[in-house]
């Protein structure tokens, strides 16, 4: 989804895709966002200096990137041993965040 404010591009979200086949890739710093298992991402990311924010409402935040991260979709997507998502399953990239 594209989002506009005054008809300016003003941010872009992404959603991890249905089918685990998919041909789809979507990069943070070289990191595969929808198939690099949340945990390891977000501390990759901190390994490569991002400062990085979790909030309350289950978002991961990259605020000098414009980033925000989250995984509770209510798709079946895969989920760990403790039945939490594996992956980040959206991606908001913006000029505010």
């Amino acid at each position: 989804m594209l989002g506009f404010t005054k008809g300016a591009p003003s941010g872009v979200e992404l959603f991890r895709f249905l089918d685990e086949d998919a041909d789809v890739r979507v990069l943070l710093d070289g990191l595969d966002v929808f198939r690099t298992p949340s945990v390891d991402l977000f501390e990759l990311s901190a390994e490569r200096r991002h400062e990085i924010t979790e909030n309350n409402l289950g978002f991961d935040e990259l605020p000098e990137l414009r980033v925000v991260l989250a995984n509770q979709s209510s798709y079946e997507y895969p989920v760990d041993e403790d039945g939490d998502p594996l992956y980040y399953d959206y991606v908001r990239l913006a000029d505010q965040i």
